[in-house]
């Protein structure tokens, strides 16, 4: 009768196969890490990317309509605009040095065709996409259809509600939102005066 060895793995060869995982395991993890913060900065760019576009179809209209009416009608909704640029402030608003952050939201909410889920500062944003906040005046000067340089301009900020850091408790935004020269997070800002619409990342 022959008799029968039990063949496997030796320790040497398991011990080969442990180092071989691990170097693999230790060049892979971090580009799997880095795959939240690329999703991140593609939504941030891909919201840019839309507001500029609407932004640029209200303007649009606003040529068309004769560039003296403070509101033009996009897709069946009204949105107002300041007529001295011609570029949306909101739902009834119609002064790019006097914009809130209801009428930033307004903004966002009306010339979207689907905006993301967004909320103000003083709201649990931990549902929300976006943090709507306002950085008054801080916009600098534009020139006027007329030619006249105005400044003071505000400027409308649309932050990554997952790139905050959010109150355990409360789901509100820790950090100050409304600093145009220290911007939290990642995100978009949107200036009524120019029309300039510019994704901002950490």
């Amino acid at each position: 009768m022959k008799q029968q060895y039990q063949k496997g793995f030796s320790l040497i060869e398991l011990v080969i196969v442990i180092v071989i995982l691990g170097l693999l395991a230790a060049t892979a993890i971090p580009r799997f890490l880095n795959v939240t913060d690329d999703a991140e900065d593609a939504s941030v760019d891909g919201v840019a990317g839309g507001l500029s576009t609407a932004v640029s179809f209200v303007r649009s209209q606003w040529e068309v309509d004769g560039r003296r009416n403070d509101t033009v009608l996009l897709d069946g909704t009204t949105v107002s605009l300041d007529t001295r640029f011609g570029y949306p402030t909101g739902a009834t608003n119609t002064d790019a040095t006097s914009m809130t952050q209801d009428s930033c939201q307004e903004v966002f909410d009306l010339v979207l065709q689907n905006p993301p889920r967004s909320v103000l500062p003083g709201v649990d944003a931990r549902k929300a996409r976006y943090v709507v906040s306002l950085a008054d005046g801080a916009g600098g000067s534009s020139n006027t259809i007329d030619g006249v340089q105005v400044g003071g301009l505000d400027v409308c900020l649309y932050y990554l509600a997952s790139s905050l850091k959010l109150d355990a408790q409360t789901g509100f935004p820790t950090e100050t939102l409304n600093d145009l020269n220290n911007l939290a997070g990642k995100g978009v800002t949107y200036n009524p005066g120019s029309g300039q619409v510019a994704s901002f990342i950490e």
